[in-house]
């Protein structure tokens, strides 16, 4: 039952939390990224800790990452730079259709991956802030960005839910006097693909101790198509059985009648028939991989017509990103502090996909061509079995698709709104407190065209069009292209046109979260080894999640909704959370302090509660040597529509990929579907970690080294299974049941085991509520996914970063920088029960684990002179094994290859500072990324390489102008 967003008695609850929140004050402190200076020392709030200290390392292993980093960089986006940090794995920043192993990669809204466990379980702040959108794009603009703070140890004890793998605090600033203005170019060397970002930030401290600063970023970045990168496209498995030209199969006791959005009631038998038309007018046009418009009449393999959609498909997605950020900093008094900050982000992404979808379900359901069809080659009834209303058609294309490759664009729009208020207050001499509330809106937007069912239905009896008198023709012959083209069995301009509706503008989601906070933090007693300083806090979340029913689909019109399955609705989700959480810091002696923390969290709406603890010991063994240690436990609650009712038949597209190992035959021609799953329970994990860091002095000066080993035991994973897995899982269970082996069973049809595997499946799908349906013929049509809570995972890791700074007199000072992590050990349990390894493998075959390479590594060299500066780096990631099947659909000898060879790509800048040119500072940088124009290796798997590793953008130069008016 939906409820009300703010009822009477919830504003009473409210203001009693409230109340009773601002009585314990004296008690609280928020996590304030600020600097406060005392006589003699500095104290400094780090993320990871509510509690300030003057340490130079913390108890917790942190990375900083800084505004002069990213710029320096030459990324043209955050999402470019954290895809290569030592820490993060699978970043999506390349589009691959196929590739849905721990969320989809459609290079659109990456956000950070730590360790590779999950984009869901690294939590995201935006000033100390959870941010109801992880995208980075959407935080605030990079010109405004001061830093970035990175906990690797978990941090659910002080920070809640999602913070599972590690939290990244995206701090902006807050003060600035003046004007700057930054532009930025990038494109790829031959020009296929740009960046562009043009941002400006601006700021005034008033005399009334009143401080603003602005900020505001445009960036866009033109798509790269799979076309434009032969060498990839040559190996990848960009094609389908469903076509048009398609496979066919007879129909026999249909309805006379038109069953509009229902079943035409009849069955398919027989044998799959192939369009006569597949494959008659490729003459001419180029093959598998090897220009813009391949094999437009499909390719006969095997029973079926295959289609080659790649030339529709981007690598990079085009996309335009808006964000705005404004802050307000009040001094109100010395001991009162007010801010108020507002961040706005829009992103229109322009997606492109195949011309029509492959709803097979519908195809072999609902839609019949007759035996007087004027173009029906059979003469008999029949459906189509894999097949799609438009491929790479001459006949008209609809006004919607792109005229030169025939890709239907469609248009996503999010919005992103941020508002803060809060205030910072001195309670006494030494205890300080925060509060503040914080209101954030996500909205999504859909611009498209869809298939209508009940149109297509008609047009195939003769009665579309206008005027509905019109036949659609289904078949290659509708083709001008074709040896025996009639202009009586073409479609009209008019009648393709008809059969499709536009989804104008619709609003496909709306969330909203609430987050209220009071904080305080101060000394408590005074030890002989120091003082015990404490914070103590209480929060309330509240998330909606709306999603909205297209009014095309809840009709049950769309072509892509499956008949008989409950039509779409709207949706409404609750998860409120309040969450009282403590930390202290106790001095043991002058050099060994201990950090305990702890969190109590209830989601009122799951009926779900938590305590997470952490504990963490630091020694300064020397004034140089900071040794620390900490363990923890952290968590992730499901959401609340990943914790929705199960729905079967919902949310349904095409199969794409994957081997069905009951029939040994590719499970592309039927369709997958997810719904929820309300008996999700929260993933959690437990994190020990290790370290060092050493700034020693004297004749080392310049050097810090810093070195972490952590050991992570992640349980009760929620994943999404994928097609393959829920499939496996299926295969296991009549392995399981039966007693045959799998190494013995022959999937060939009339062997001793395939037969006892029919009857099995037969029995099987009993069971309505079946993850996996099946035809008559043992082929699969529905795919079931749901996300469970169904594995663990195990990591043993080192992290390590050094950096040294030498002064010269006369060559300037050079800064060389290292940050590595190794992997020692990375295994994770699956469906199948057992550890199982992943380090050093590709991991083709499961969603659970990326790719994991075992080394990654960073090394930049810095140069700085007077006003120049110059730097090389260069990103390495080592080997993985190649574990995927190799796929060669057109017989061109792609051959698996044992391993997946390691890359190392240099990037190298230049800039150079003009500081009195009129009556301005001008910064000028240049650069070239992969400057050796390093290309992935070619692998026979979708995409044609590991897209989760390696970027087909080659060579790329980039040139920035920054300016500093002198006003």
């Amino acid at each position: 039952m939906d409820r009300l967003r703010l009822t009477k008695r919830g504003l009473l609850r409210r203001l009693v939390q409230l109340n009773a929140c601002l009585a314990i004050l004296p008690l609280a402190v928020h996590a304030q990224q600020e600097t406060t200076e005392s006589e003699d020392i500095e104290e400094v709030v780090v993320t990871g800790s509510f509690i300030r200290n003057s340490a130079f390392a913390q108890n917790s292993p942190v990375d900083t990452v800084s505004q002069s980093d990213l710029f320096e960089s030459g990324a043209p986006s955050m999402s470019n730079y954290i895809r290569d940090m030592t820490y993060t794995q699978n970043t999506d920043v390349v589009s691959n259709v196929l590739a849905t192993q721990d969320g989809s990669q459609d290079s659109v809204g990456a956000s950070f991956n730590l360790r590779g466990l999950g984009e869901n379980s690294t939590l995201t702040l935006v000033d100390g802030i959870r941010t109801i959108a992880a995208s980075v794009s959407t935080s605030v603009p990079e010109i405004a960005i001061e830093r970035l703070e990175l906990v690797l140890d978990g941090g659910s004890a002080l920070y809640g839910s999602d913070a599972v793998a590690g939290v990244v605090n995206i701090i902006p600033m807050k003060e600035f006097e003046g004007f700057r203005t930054r532009t930025f170019y990038q494109r790829t060397q031959d020009g296929a693909m740009e960046d562009m970002n043009l941002s400006a930030m601006w700021g005034k401290s008033f005399d009334n101790d009143v401080s603003y600063v602005g900020a505001f970023e445009a960036r866009t970045k033109t798509p790269l198509m799979q076309y434009e990168r032969p060498r990839e496209w040559m190996m990848d498995d960009g094609s389908s059985v469903s076509g048009s030209p398609g496979t066919w199969r007879q129909n026999v006791g249909a309805d006379p009648n038109i069953n509009l959005y229902q079943s035409h009631g009849g069955t398919l038998e027989g044998s799959l028939l192939v369009d006569p038309a597949c494959g008659t007018f490729n003459d001419g046009y180029p093959g598998h991989g090897q220009g813009k418009f391949p094999t437009p009449s499909g390719v006969p393999v095997g029973s079926f017509c295959r289609f080659e959609y790649t030339s529709m498909f981007a690598y990079s997605a085009e996309s335009t990103d808006y964000n705005a950020y404004n802050t307000l900093t009040w001094e109100a008094s010395d001991w009162l502090r007010f801010n108020a900050t507002l961040n706005n982000a829009y992103r229109v992404s322009s997606l492109r996909t195949t011309s029509t979808t492959a709803v097979n379900g519908n195809n072999r359901a609902a839609l019949i061509v007759r035996a007087d069809h004027p173009a029906n080659p059979w003469g008999f009834d029949v459906s189509p079995y894999t097949w799609r209303p438009i491929a790479h058609s001459y006949t008209h294309l609809p006004q919607h698709l792109d005229p030169g490759d025939g890709a239907r664009e469609y248009e996503f729009h999010t919005s992103v709104n941020r508002l803060k208020v809060g205030a910072e207050y001195d309670i006494s001499d030494s205890w300080v407190g925060y509060t503040y509330y914080s209101k954030q809106e996500m909205k999504s937007m859909s611009d498209s065209y869809s298939v209508h069912l009940g149109k297509l239905q008609l047009a195939l009896e003769g009665q579309g069009g206008p005027n509905g008198n019109e036949y659609w023709n289904p078949f290659g012959t509708s083709d001008p292209r074709h040896p025996n083209f009639d202009p009586a069995l073409g479609n009209s301009e008019e009648l393709t046109n008809w059969i499709f509706e536009r989804d104008a503008n619709f609003v496909t989601s709306r969330d909203y979260l609430d987050i209220f906070e009071t904080v305080a933090t101060g000394d408590v007693v005074d030890l002989w080894a120091g003082t015990v300083q404490m914070a103590l806090g209480y929060q309330w979340r509240d998330l909606e999640e709306n999603n909205y029913a297209n009014p095309f689909d809840a009709a049950g019109w769309d072509y892509n909704t499956v008949i008989g399955a409950p039509l779409p609705k709207d949706e409404r989700f609750f998860s409120e959370t309040r969450a009282i959480f403590a930390e202290f810091q106790i001095p043991l002696l002058e050099t060994v302090d201990l950090q305990v923390a702890g969190r109590h969290e209830e989601f009122t709406d799951f009926g779900l509660e938590t305590t997470t603890p952490k504990v963490a010991l630091r020694w300064e063994a020397l004034p140089s040597l900071a040794v620390r240690a900490s363990w923890g436990e952290s968590f992730l609650a499901p959401t609340p529509s990943q914790a929705r009712p199960f729905v079967q038949g919902e949310n349904c597209g095409e199969i794409f990929d994957g081997q069905d190992p009951f029939t040994g035959q590719q499970l592309t021609g039927g369709a997958q579907c997810s719904s929820g799953n309300p008996a999700l329970g929260p993933e959690t994990s437990e994190i020990r970690n290790f370290g060092f860091t050493w700034e020693p002095s004297g004749q080392l000066d310049g050097l810090s080294l810093s070195m972490d080993y952590q050991e992570i035991e992640y349980t009760d994973r929620i994943r999404s299974l994928t097609e393959e897995d829920t499939v496996a899982f299926q295969f296991q269970q009549f392995v399981a049941e039966t007693g045959v082996s799998a190494g013995s069973y022959d999937p060939t049809p009339g062997s001793a085991t395939r037969q006892q595997a029919d009857a099995w499946l037969r029995q099987y799908s009993q069971n309505p509520s079946a993850p996996v349906v099946r035809d008559e013929d043992g082929n699969v049509q529905f795919v079931y996914r749901q996300d469970t809570n169904i594995s663990s995972v195990w990591v043993d890791l080192f992290d390590v970063k050094a950096r040294y700074t030498l002064n010269t007199n006369d060559w300037g000072t050079f800064a060389a920088t290292l940050q590595s992590t190794y992997y020692e050990t990375y295994e994770y349990e699956g469906l199948f029960g057992g550890r199982q390894p992943a380090l050093g493998l590709q991991n083709a075959d499961t969603g659970i684990v990326p790719p994991l390479p075992q080394y990654k590594a960073n090394l930049r060299v810095n140069w700085f002179r007077d006003n120049q500066s110059a730097s090389i780096a260069v990103n390495y990631w080592d080997n993985v094994e190649f574990d995927a099947v190799a796929i060669d659909r057109y017989g061109d000898g792609w051959t698996a290859p044992d391993t997946i060879e390691g890359e190392a790509r240099t990037d190298v800048r230049y800039a150079i500072i003009l500081d009195d040119y009129l009556n301005s500072e001008f910064t000028v940088s240049v650069g070239v990324n992969n400057i050796f124009n390093e290309r992935p290796q070619q692998l026979p798997i979708s995409g044609g390489f590991e897209s989760r590793l390696s970027t087909p953008w080659g060579r790329q130069f980039w040139m920035s102008v920054e300016w500093l008016p002198g006003f």
